[in-house]
C-alpha cells in the first residue's frame, strides 16, 4: 500500500510531464519588448484597470489594482530596470497566478497565445516567429519587491 507522500509524489510527477506536453505559452510586450509566459501562471489579463497609485514606494510601484476583490501590486519593469522611457501607453495589467504573492505587470500589448512544438521551447524562451522570446522571471520581480520592501520571505 501506497503512503500518502508517495501518491503525492506520483501525482506530481505526472501533472509535470502532462504540463509539459501541451503548455501554451503567453507572449506579451512591454514596450517593444516580447517575453513569454506559461499561461498556467496566468491569473487574469485585465485590459483596462484603474491603477490606484500608493505613497511611500518605490517609483517602479506604479500602484494596486482590484482583481475579483484582491489588491496586487502593479510593477513597471521599465522603471525597475532604469529604462529612459519607461511610460507604458494604456492601462492593460497581467495579474500573476502566484501562491506567496500578489503582483501584477503594467504592459503593452498581448501579442498571442500559443502552443510551440517541443522543439521551440527552450530553457531561457520560446521560439516565436522565428526569434527567441525570453521568459518572463516574475521570481526576480518578487525578490526586488520584497528587497526594497523590506519583506521577509518565508
Amino acid at each position: 500500500m501506497e503512503t500518502v507522500e508517495e501518491i503525492e509524489t506520483a501525482e506530481n510527477a505526472e501533472n509535470d510531464n502532462a504540463s509539459s506536453v501541451n503548455d501554451s505559452y503567453l507572449i506579451f510586450s512591454v514596450k517593444k519588448k516580447r517575453y513569454a509566459l506559461n499561461t498556467t501562471k496566468v491569473q487574469e489579463i485585465m485590459s483596462s484597470a484603474k491603477i490606484h497609485p500608493l505613497p511611500f514606494v518605490p517609483r517602479y510601484i506604479e500602484g494596486v489594482v482590484n482583481c475579483r476583490g484582491l489588491p496586487y501590486t502593479v510593477v513597471n519593469t521599465l522603471i525597475m530596470n532604469g529604462e529612459e522611457d519607461c511610460d507604458i501607453d494604456g492601462s492593460k495589467v497581467l495579474v500573476f497566478k502566484r501562491s506567496d504573492d500578489q503582483f501584477a505587470l503594467h504592459i503593452s500589448n498581448i501579442e498571442v497565445f500559443f502552443e510551440p512544438e517541443e522543439e521551440d521551447v527552450l530553457s531561457n524562451g520560446v521560439k516565436y516567429k522565428a526569434a527567441l522570446v525570453p521568459f518572463f522571471d516574475a521570481d526576480s520581480v518578487e525578490e526586488r519587491l520584497c528587497s526594497d520592501l523590506d519583506v521577509e520571505e518565508d
